[in-house]
């Protein structure tokens, strides 16, 4: 008797070997064909971690599709392909086994047990780890040696250089003037109080556009940031010359599966000074931190500041006219 089959094939962009969708559904179709058996539906996640799980639609299908019956067997490529996570992998496989689902792989050509499949999301997972790990420490690295890890922050560009082989030098970067002309700006104008709304608009309606970081519309939060995340023009040291790294660390959430910042104590920074790459005087730099700091008390919502006496009622019904409760006004009943 024919056996239907479903067919799952997922590819990661953080694994360039791995092989493509097409090729992945072929091999498995090759199995189906060997064996006599009946493509059902094929279900695939393009571009997706094998770490997530509710954020593969693939994989929500593919399951949705097994609950409502009439499936003997699910096929993909290797188990891996169908999770790199011991948890979702156990969940899935209790969902397969619980519907009388078999799951087979076609690098296998046979049927996997449940342990079989326990064992491979273990070491699939331990490879996600020690690949991030491998990540970290070169972006550690490069940070060490004076280099940028990540994307080139605005205000600079790539550097051109080449080794002795003629082999450009990765991760180098030099002031771009004409945007640092825009960030002296933006510090001179917001330490004489300016805020920055009133900058971002500006620039949006200088004739031609100043084109924000990325190339985008300024807003006023790419200028604000946040103070205690060195984040946004104002906060990026970068600009008096001193690189700081592994400010935060992320973490998936398990529950919505997003990564979540967390901010690391200082003994954990990375801080390295390159005086090249300054743009901004230390002089500038204090007066804009001071001006912060002035904005930041104003607003404060302390129980010992006199703005925020002003703004909270001392009294639930503070506010309310007591005339109001104790003579309605008048209604008309005209018309």
């Amino acid at each position: 008797m024919s056996k239907n089959v479903i067919v799952y094939a997922r590819y990661s962009t953080d694994r360039q070997d791995e092989q493509s969708i097409e090729t992945q559904i072929e091999r498995c179709q090759a199995t189906i064909d060997q064996h006599g058996w009946h493509l059902v539906e094929t279900y695939q996640d393009s571009a997706v971690s094998g770490t997530s799980y509710k954020r593969r639609p693939g994989i929500q299908q593919l399951l949705r599709r097994v609950e409502h019956g009439g499936i003997d067997i699910v096929l993909c490529l290797s188990t891996d392909r169908l999770s790199r996570d011991v948890a979702h992998s156990a969940q899935i496989g209790k969902k397969l086994s619980y519907h009388d689902v078999e799951l087979w792989t076609a690098r296998a050509n046979a049927r996997i047990s449940d342990i079989e499949m326990n064992i491979g999301a273990v070491l699939s997972q331990e490879m996600v780890e020690q690949g991030r790990y491998r990540t970290r420490e070169g972006m550690r690295t490069t940070v060490q040696k004076g280099k940028a890890a990540g994307g080139i922050a605005y205000g600079y560009r790539v550097k051109q250089a080449y080794d002795e082989r003629g082999d450009r030098i990765p991760g180098l970067r030099e002031i771009d003037e004409a945007e640092a002309r825009i960030i002296r700006w933006i510090f001179e104008e917001y330490a004489k109080g300016r805020s920055p709304k009133e900058l971002a608009i500006e620039l949006n309606s200088r004739v031609p556009p100043v084109p924000g970081p990325r190339g985008a519309k300024w807003r006023d939060t790419a200028i604000r940031g946040h103070v205690s995340r060195g984040s946004g023009i104002l906060n990026n040291e970068l600009y008096i010359g001193r690189v700081v790294w592994n400010r935060r660390e992320y973490r998936k959430n398990p529950d919505t599966e997003k990564r979540v910042a967390r901010p690391n104590s200082r003994d954990e920074w990375i801080v390295t000074e390159q005086p090249d790459l300054r743009i901004v005087s230390d002089a500038l730099w204090t007066a804009v931190k001071k001006r912060q700091m002035e904005v930041e008390q104003s607003f404060s919502r302390t129980t010992t500041n006199r703005l925020n006496r002003g703004h909270r009622p001392q009294y639930l019904l503070s506010g309310i006219d007591g005339r109001a409760r104790c003579h309605p006004r008048p209604r008309s009943d005209a018309g």
